[in-house]
């Protein structure tokens, strides 16, 4: 396949201000690709549906109640979204203690990943009252199973709140689509960077940490309304006059769903046992990985090839975007960018709980502002990212040397995790420049696709693989500090135990008890005096495991530096076309009953 075909190279504009023939390529970029369709010729849009250049809007658009609502639905719906998981991964252990303990407690934050992870692709208009619903029900949880439910909600949810990405884009000019996202992770602040302070603080009120929920209860009411009274974009009629709504349903892959969801399911979940629930040598393990991953990097793409070329149908996976190397490349640093985020939210809280706080390096007040330093830093980053891409001229220098500052300050943490100020130091601009490369390249990912009609689509598997890539690293920490910890604890804490007439039996529960999956009461022969003195053992025995899991970091920031250099800057005369737009109820109407009278009898079901 030849490069693309870009738009500088054919045309110029026109500086008496007539840019119709940029807007028309702007409109669509050609491959030279023989399964490519030309969407120009087949486009059955309404003009109103369509892109074009931002002059071609009137000013008073831009500061409309329905512009500027919308732009505030986007960033209400993003905290809500992002506030599933960030109030929640700072006291998963005051939570197990409460209503556990249980084994399955890793469960909650992982199902809110695999839950965006699948629904990425299937963009839906329920998805605030989904994560309204998930949020009522956790926050009158009574048990760590009715949570983890309640957690696959938001996870649902998360999917179509965490889209703000692809809905900025289309409704802003392409040159301003990295300030417009600094704006929405501006608007997470008390879901994200304060995200450990405010679950903290939450604490110290009556209900605790179902504070958190009533809060996003709040988050995601006021979301909703705002994306029912000012969100109005082009409706199934303006985008489709030659097609009914039930046609897609009869021709949409079902099959290549099906197989999709179930086969990452599947694999997460066997990557989340191994050495959890279940050694990694286990039936459950080896079985649930084998399928998941067959099924998933085997199975579903031939399946998604035989539908495209045989049947004729879109396959659900859009196989393209796959060949497009910088979209790739964007795409897979946006998960790698995440794995860092996630990983501070479940690891770095316990690393401030076990080695600060418990040894009085910090005071109880102090423990959520510390837990959430890593993630302040990302978010801030991200709060950034529009005018380090202007500063950098374009999002390819700007991702390759955060990539290569982030990596070996990652890793460094390691080093000596009980010296409070040499890893805070490290881990703060690390994460920073990590904050970098994830939000630089969630937004230049809707930049090189083929039309920029895709990118509905372009997004949806961007934001799929940023969840995956980001279930993935959780397991891999989880199973990384738990392994680890079975090997640590045996060590450190065992022969102290032994020493003080703990009986062999007891040691197994001893070791559940400290890592917060059962409770102390369950250990036979336990003492007051006992349980004081294997907790210095146990801190040790965490800080050597913990250790470990900032060693595993170094694969993905890596990675994210070898991909970062497949990207490229973006074409300088698309600067002012906008994807989409919005239009007012009135409007709405009568585009309806427009359409209406355009098909007639003429339109009849496909067959």
């Amino acid at each position: 396949m030849e490069q693309v075909r870009h738009i500088d190279d054919q045309t110029s504009p026109d500086p008496k201000g007539n840019n119709d023939h940029i807007e028309a390529l702007a409109h669509e970029r050609s491959y030279d690709d023989p399964s490519y369709i030309d969407h120009r010729a087949n486009d059955d849009r309404a003009d109103e549906a369509k892109g074009r250049n931002a002059d071609k809007f009137e000013k008073k658009y831009w500061l409309s109640v329905n512009y500027i609502g919308t732009l505030f639905a986007i960033g209400m719906a993003f905290m809500g979204g992002i506030g599933g998981y960030g109030l929640i991964a700072p006291v998963l252990s005051d939570i197990n203690a409460d209503i556990g303990p249980s084994p399955n407690i890793n469960w909650i934050p992982l199902v809110n990943l695999c839950g965006g992870a699948v629904f990425f692709l299937m963009v839906l208009h329920i998805r605030l009252a989904i994560a309204l619903v998930g949020s009522i029900i956790r926050a009158f949880a009574k048990d760590v199973n009715t949570l983890i439910v309640a957690e696959l909600f938001i996870g649902i949810a998360v999917a179509f709140q965490q889209s703000f990405f692809w809905v900025v884009a289309e409704l802003v000019p392409m040159r301003w689509r990295y300030i417009a996202n600094s704006y929405c992770y501006l608007m997470t602040t008390p879901t994200s960077p304060l995200a450990a302070r405010v679950a903290y603080s939450f604490q110290t009120y009556p209900g605790q940490w179902r504070n958190s929920f009533y809060f996003l209860i709040a988050i995601n009411a006021t979301s909703t309304l705002a994306w029912y009274f000012f969100y109005h974009p082009p409706t199934f009629s303006m985008l489709h006059r030659k097609r009914l709504a039930r046609d897609l349903l009869i021709n949409f892959d079902w099959i290549g769903l099906i197989l999709y969801s179930g086969s990452l399911c599947i694999f997460i979940f066997g990557m989340n046992w191994g050495g959890v629930l279940y050694p990694w040598n286990s039936s459950q393990v080896i079985a649930t990985m084998v399928v998941g991953g067959v099924t998933l990097f085997g199975i579903l793409p031939a399946f998604e090839i035989w539908v495209h070329k045989k049947t004729g149908k879109e396959p659900y996976l859009p196989l393209h975007l796959f060949t497009n190397i910088q979209f790739m490349s964007a795409a897979w640093n946006t998960g790698i960018g995440a794995c860092v985020y996630y990983g501070a939210a479940i690891v770095f809280p316990q690393v401030v709980n076990n080695l600060y706080y418990e040894t009085g390096k910090i005071s109880a007040y102090d423990v959520g502002t510390y837990a959430g330093l890593l993630n302040m830093a990302f978010v801030f980053a991200q709060m950034c990212h529009g005018f380090i891409v202007w500063a950098t001229r374009g999002p390819k220098w700007a991702m390759i040397g955060a990539a290569i500052i982030a990596a070996p300050l990652l890793s460094a943490a390691a080093y000596d995790l009980d010296n409070k100020s040499l890893t805070i130091g490290l881990l703060i601009p690390g994460a920073y420049a990590m904050g970098i490369v994830e939000s630089v390249s969630i937004t230049t990912s809707t930049f090189p696709l083929r039309s920029q009609e895709e990118i509905g689509q372009g997004g949806g598997l961007s934001g799929s693989i940023r969840n995956f890539t980001s279930a993935i690293a959780v397991a891999v920490y989880t199973a990384t500090l738990s392994n680890r910890l079975l090997t640590t604890i045996p060590q450190e804490v065992y022969p102290v135990a032994r020493r003080l007439g703990l009986p062999e039996s007891s040691l197994a529960a001893l070791a559940a008890a400290l890592k917060g999956a059962s409770s102390y009461d369950s250990v036979p022969g336990l003492t007051p005096a006992l349980k004081a003195a294997v907790q210095a053992p146990f801190r040790l025995a965490f800080k050597n495991a913990a250790s470990t899991v900032f060693l595993v970091i170094l694969a993905f920031s890596g990675t994210a530096i070898i991909l970062a250099f497949f990207t490229t800057n973006n074409d300088k005369s698309t600067e002012d076309y906008v994807a989409g737009g919005l239009h007012g109820t009135k409007d709405e109407k009568k585009y309806l009953e427009e359409f209406k009278q355009e098909r007639g009898a003429s339109l009849t079901p496909s067959k």
